[in-house]
């Protein structure tokens, strides 16, 4: 198990073999990774601060974009950890 990329949630850890994982710490600055993981994860503990101080020179139309692709990747990741969990249970 590898959380220290993205995700603790069950819904996030979906590992591939095929995928250099560290590829994430080295293109993604840690704060980053700590917004990412806080609004996928924790979305309560998302704070104005911590949307203010990531990706300053981006528009704030350009952060809600972001936000909103964060939060359909998890609606996706939390659909994939059902049906696994489902087509486990059924066979």
């Amino acid at each position: 198990h590898n959380s220290g990329v993205l995700g603790s949630s069950p819904a996030l850890d979906f590992l591939y073999d095929d995928y250099d994982y560290g590829e994430v710490n080295q293109l993604l600055e840690r704060s980053l990774k700590v917004y990412i993981k806080t609004v996928t994860c924790y979305p309560e503990r998302t704070t104005k601060r911590m949307y203010d101080s990531y990706w300053r020179q981006f528009k704030h139309s350009e952060k809600v974009h972001v936000n909103l692709l964060l939060m359909e990747a998890r609606m996706q990741a939390e659909l994939l950890y059902a049906l696994r969990a489902i087509t486990r249970h059924l066979t």
